[in-house]
């Protein structure tokens, strides 16, 4: 799926596309968010969660963006 098809999606519908297709990598922090970064075919995709209001405040393909921040949570298992 390209990105720009992927932000015409409900929030809702880019969760469940995360469940069906999405591999887990890795985890990072934000404030007080959550910030999990998933591989969907051969684009990362982050999910802003909330943990105080158990709310997924966002999700976005990062096209474009690096993945610097998740680098030291980064476990070999999952890149697979």
């Amino acid at each position: 799926m390209k990105p720009i098809d992927f932000d015409k999606l409900s929030l809702d519908e880019k969760a469940k596309l995360i469940l069906s297709k999405g591999v887990y990598v890795s985890k990072s922090e934000f404030f007080q968010l959550e910030i999990s970064l998933y591989r969907i075919e051969n684009d990362f995709v982050e999910l802003w969660y909330e943990p105080i209001t158990g709310r997924v405040m966002r999700i976005d393909y990062l096209k474009g963006k690096k993945v610097n921040p998740y680098l030291k949570h980064l476990c070999a298992s999952n890149l697979n």
